[in-house]
C-alpha cells in the first residue's frame, strides 16, 4: 500500500500539471492540503477520472462555508481507491477544525484510520498553532486505538534534527554557543509541538521517516529562501504510523517541489499491509 501527504500550495495554474505528477506515484490514498475551494472542483474531477472513487475534503464536511477565506481558505482532502467514512471528530478541539480530517479506510486486508492535518504556522498565527497541536493530541491519544493509525500532513515543525536524534522544536531558540533554550519561560510552545511530533509514539504513531531511516539521514521538504538564497531547510511534512501497518519504506518525492509545482516536497509512504 502506498500513501502520499502533499501540501499542493493552492497553485491553480499547475494543478493538472500537480495532478499528473501525483497520479504518475500511483498511490493507494491521498492526502493533500492546500486545496482552495477554485482548485478542489479540479482535484475531484481529475482524481475521479484516475480511479479514486471515493474523495472526502474539509469543505465537504463542515457546514459553515463562510469560514473559508483569509487565512482559513484552504482545505483538506483525501482520495483513496477503496471506500471510506468520516469519521467522529466531536471530540476534537482545535481553533481551525477544517484543517484536520479523519477517516476509515477500508482496505481489502485491514481497515485503517488515516488522518491528515495542516498545521498552522506559528509566524504568522502564534499560540493557535500550540493550541492545534494540543487539540490533535489530545484527540489521537484519547483515541481507543481499534484500528491502526496513519496520521499526516504539513506540521511546521520540526526547526532542526541532528544526526544524534536530537528534534529542536520552534519553542527552542538555539543560541550561538549551541546551547538551547525555551522561547516561553515554561517551555509550553516547545511541549506542544513536541507532544504530536515526538509523543504520540507512545500511542503507537510512530515517524515512519525516521524509524525506517534513521537520523543520519537529513531531508528536508520545504526551505526559505531569501534573494535568491537558501537560508533555511525544514522537514516539515511528516507521515506517522502504527508499526502493525508494517511501513517499509518512506521517502520525499523532491522532485514534485523541484519542478515548482510547490513551495513542499510530497512525502511518500509503503505500506506491507498483513
Amino acid at each position: 500500500m502506498k500513501i502520499i501527504s502533499w501540501n499542493v500550495a493552492n497553485r491553480f495554474k499547475k494543478q493538472s500539471l500537480q495532478l499528473d505528477a501525483l497520479i504518475s506515484r500511483k498511490p493507494d490514498v491521498v492526502g493533500l492540503q492546500e486545496v482552495s475551494k477554485e482548485t478542489l472542483p479540479l482535484w475531484v474531477d481529475g482524481l475521479n477520472k484516475a480511479g479514486y472513487r471515493y474523495i472526502i475534503s474539509s469543505f465537504d464536511i463542515n457546514d459553515k462555508k463562510e469560514i473559508f477565506v483569509g487565512p482559513r481558505r484552504y482545505c483538506i482532502v483525501i482520495a483513496s481507491l477503496w471506500p471510506l467514512e468520516v469519521m467522529d471528530q466531536s471530540l476534537l478541539a482545535i481553533p481551525w477544525p477544517e484543517r484536520f480530517i479523519s477517516v476509515l479506510i477500508h482496505n481489502p486486508i485491514k481497515d485503517f484510520e488515516f488522518h491528515v492535518v495542516h498545521i498552522p504556522c506559528g509566524a504568522s498565527h502564534g499560540w493557535l498553532k500550540i493550541d492545534t497541536f494540543d487539540g490533535i493530541y489530545n484527540f489521537l491519544a484519547g483515541n481507543n486505538n481499534k484500528y491502526p493509525r496513519i496520521l499526516c500532513g504539513d506540521f511546521n515543525s520540526p526547526q532542526a534534527e541532528t544526526i544524534e536524534g536530537k528534534v529542536i522544536t520552534w519553542g527552542q531558540k538555539i543560541l550561538r554557543d549551541g546551547q538551547l533554550k525555551f522561547t516561553d519561560k515554561e517551555g509550553k510552545w516547545d511541549a506542544g509541538e513536541r507532544c504530536v511530533i515526538q509523543r504520540l509514539a507512545k500511542y503507537d504513531l510512530f515517524d515512519i521517516f525516521r524509524l525506517l531511516n534513521g537520523y543520519n539521514v537529513q531531508e528536508f521538504s520545504w526551505l526559505l529562501k531569501r534573494k535568491g538564497k537558501i537560508i533555511a531547510k525544514r522537514r516539515f511534512d511528516h507521515i506517522f504510523a502504527s508499526k502493525a501497518l508494517h511501513p517499509i519504506e518512506c521517502r520525499y518525492i523532491n522532485g514534485f517541489r523541484l519542478n515548482g509545482l510547490s513551495d513542499h516536497s510530497a512525502i511518500e509512504g509503503n505500506f506491507k499491509i498483513e
